[in-house]
């Protein structure tokens, strides 16, 4: 029975051993977003996908890694598939995000076989959030608020006014000279009339 016992603690130490130089794990490199993306904007995300770190996958030619990104308050998410580049190493996801927010982005490796056949490498890998911001395109945004009141059309400024608040003495006075004038003068010319009437009558 013991030597049952340490065959089979032999024979797992043996997988093991297999599977480990066999490098079923993956790497993933990638660099985050551009800072202050907008929403819109495609992101070309180069993913760098090693077998143990080393070398390119053994399934690398027909490998599909994908690139996922979720909104951290909503929980949405969308799925980008990466196409294969010259580079065997290098896989290009074209990553738009949909709206402004804090978004985390993981990537699934797609090790999924090697010369042998399927193997259940397969990892998924995730990376810290980042801030997606404004509009896209850097369009239009809303002029920040001012506490200075807005100005108002401009009014017409009325003419000055020359009025003391005094009484207008000197044209009344002129005013009523005159008048006496023309009563003067029409006395004076009844006066000469009846005069020559008078004159007349003798």
């Amino acid at each position: 029975m013991r030597r049952i016992l340490i065959a089979a603690i032999a024979a797992g130490a043996l997988y093991q051993a297999g599977v480990a130089s066999a490098g079923c794990m993956a790497t993933v490199g990638l660099a985050p977003p551009p800072q202050g993306i907008a929403p819109g904007t495609t992101w070309s995300a180069e993913i760098t996908v090693l077998q143990h770190g080393i070398q390119p996958l053994p399934n690398q030619k027909t490998a599909q890694p994908t690139l996922t990104i979720v909104n951290t308050e909503t929980g949405a998410e969308q799925t980008f598939v990466a196409r294969r580049t010259n580079d065997p190493e290098v896989y290009v996801a074209n990553v738009v995000f949909p709206a402004a927010g804090s978004w985390r982005y993981e990537v699934f490796d797609d090790f999924t076989s090697d010369g042998s056949g399927p193997v259940p490498c397969a990892q998924t890998h995730t990376f810290s959030a980042v801030d997606v911001g404004g509009p896209a395109g850097g369009g239009s945004q809303t002029p920040p608020s001012s506490s200075e009141p807005a100005p108002t059309p401009a009014q017409p400024v009325p003419a000055a006014s020359t009025d003391d608040g005094s009484f207008p003495v000197w044209p009344v006075v002129g005013a009523l000279l005159a008048a006496l004038a023309a009563i003067a003068a029409s006395l004076l010319l009844v006066r000469r009339r009846r005069g020559h009437a008078e004159v007349a009558a003798h």
